[in-house]
């Protein structure tokens, strides 16, 4: 039986973040094994490093019975290395440049029929802010909206 779409969501955009963005803004690479993880851990193995994970999926009733509508909300966290703040906090927002584009490149997220569209935006910080010293993080939210005949 093949996966809700919330979950076909999370592993296309896992798939999608997990590049080389060598021609990017940021010029990093999260293609490597192990560099982009669904689910949460407390700090990155890593660097570059990023985590996926679904923080919520909330349903309307659709455009006519028998059909939902829906979104789902991702986070994704993701955290570079830089020998400054400046250049941390920079480098953070290329990295999220970089996601952001490589998720947005198929709004449909390659599922279309499934998911009708997705929005992102993000924000990022110093590591040293929350505990992570020393890198810079990009928190970036993903929305999806969806439509289904049973609600997932």
């Amino acid at each position: 039986m093949p996966d809700p779409v919330f979950i076909q969501a999370d592993k296309a955009i896992a798939t999608a973040i997990a590049a080389n963005y060598a021609g990017g803004f940021s010029g990093l690479d999260l293609s490597a094994a192990g560099s982009v993880i669904r689910g949460i851990i407390p700090e990155p193995p890593i660097l570059p490093f990023a985590s996926l994970f679904l923080i919520d999926v909330i349903e309307q009733q659709g455009p006519t019975m028998g059909r939902y509508q829906g979104s789902m909300t991702f986070e994704i966290y993701a955290f570079c290395a830089g020998d400054s703040i400046t250049e941390r906090t920079d480098k953070a927002g290329q990295l999220a440049a970089d996601i952001i584009k490589a998720i947005t490149i198929d709004r449909s997220l390659g599922l279309g029929g499934a998911v009708d569209d997705c929005l992102c935006s993000f924000r990022a910080i110093e590591g040293d802010k929350i505990g992570i010293p020393h890198s810079g993080c990009a928190f970036v939210q993903c929305v999806v909206t969806f439509q289904s005949e049973y609600g997932v």
